[in-house]
């Protein structure tokens, strides 16, 4: 077995969380292919993006309380089997409906590993240490979606578009194979909560009035909620607007998600000697300035692929030093249902995530506008969140 405290779990964790990741990048390439194969437009095809999201909010829900009454591994396990299943069951979808029921299917089994595995370091370490675990995680977490669209266009003009879907059930079959034999379970037994209604319902809303809780909650969510609104309008705007080639697509996004390893790398060399408090304030500003540049070089007519791409480099590298801080300090509070907490903070995230994305479909007119003003919306409301409830920048320390 791995021992939790070693740098190869750190490894085997991010792999758990980068099939949620995965499942939403890898198959971005493919967004006009598909809608052609289907003969739908683009809103419907974002909409795939949004139903693995609503999927996502939902599963986290279900998935922390199951994981604090019944461990860790368990909920793992049957997740990454649902992921394999649904990933399988989109390689054959024979229409849009079919395709959306399966989405949702693979969204249930992908957020185990990005629930449970946040959970799992806060079983583990203190919150400070699990502010540096998940930077770290997070920068090799990122690895996988940074290649996955330059793999995805590479398959979809080899194979096509179901290829994608393959791709991605042999990768949650590995992954499945290797926590069954080497990761060990997290929660002990005495640390075990109870699944009745009333306690589950009093344990989110003792998340829910906390304010530190809030303020590092809404933060990131808003701040995910721009990195959606790019991920869901940039192949439309990349490949058609911009006339990209669907095998190049990747290799402009893979400039967003080194920014954001990037991010966290800097965060984790930093957290220790600045602080998270200072961490999340510059990266929020960061996140600021991205999208007063982005709505200032589009509105005035520079339709150009960097004129997109190079602010949301700067958003990326911002969200890198936000996003650890931000999650440990949402669950700081909570070392006694890290689960629990982990999938309200997942739920939060992943349905600004699906409203944004839905949100872009819709607004999409064959231009970069839309886009790129809701990515400045969400970007500015994480600062002015984080902002607004933060109370004190100071992490609350472990129990005795």
């Amino acid at each position: 077995m791995i021992k939790l405290t070693s740098p190869i779990a750190v490894v085997v964790l991010a792999a758990m969380v980068a099939m949620g990741p995965l499942a939403t990048s890898m198959y971005l390439p493919a967004f006009p292919a598909m809608a052609e194969t289907f003969g739908v437009g683009a809103d419907r095809i974002q909409m795939t993006l949004s139903a693995y999201m609503i999927g996502l909010a939902i599963a986290q829900l279900l998935c922390g309380p199951l994981a604090d009454r019944f461990g860790r591994k368990p909920l793992l396990l049957g997740g990454m089997a649902l992921f394999c299943l649904g990933s399988v069951g989109c390689m054959f979808a024979d229409s849009i409906t079919v395709l959306f029921g399966y989405r949702f299917l693979q969204a249930f089994g992908a957020a185990s590993g990005m629930v449970l595995a946040q959970a799992m370091i806060r079983d583990t370490f203190s919150p400070v240490d699990a502010a540096k675990k998940l930077a770290y995680m997070g920068s090799t977490t990122a690895i996988a979606p940074a290649l996955a669209p330059v793999a995805g266009g590479a398959l979809l003009v080899a194979f096509g578009w179901s290829s994608i879907f393959l791709a991605l059930a042999l990768y949650a079959a590995l992954t499945l194979a290797v926590v069954s034999v080497g990761l060990p379970e997290s929660l002990p037994r005495e640390r075990r909560q109870t699944l009745h209604p009333r306690t589950v319902a009093g344990n989110y809303l003792a998340a829910l009035g906390n304010r530190a809780f809030l303020a590092h909650a809404l933060a990131v969510s808003l701040m995910f909620a721009g990195h959606y609104g790019f991920m869901s309008g940039a192949p439309f705007v990349l490949i058609e607007l911009f006339a990209v080639p669907e095998a190049h697509f990747g290799w402009y996004f893979l400039f967003v998600v080194v920014a954001f390893i990037t991010g966290n790398l800097l965060g984790a060399r930093l957290t220790a000697r600045v602080g998270g408090h200072r961490l999340i304030l510059a990266g929020g500003s960061l996140l600021v300035l991205a999208g007063i540049l982005v709505v200032s070089l589009v509105a005035s007519g520079t339709d150009t692929v960097a004129a997109v791409i190079g602010p949301q480099v700067i958003y990326a590298i911002g969200s890198g030093m936000m996003m650890p801080q931000l999650i440990a300090g949402a669950l700081a509070p909570f070392h006694h249902m890290a689960g629990t907490a982990a999938s309200l903070l997942g739920f939060i995230q992943m349905g600004s995530a699906a409203a944004t994305s839905a949100l872009v479909g819709r607004l999409y007119d064959g231009t970069a506008l839309p886009m790129v003003l809701v990515i400045a919306m969400a970007g500015a409301g994480a600062l002015v969140a984080y902002l607004t409830l933060a109370q004190r920048p100071v992490m609350v320390p472990e129990p005795d």
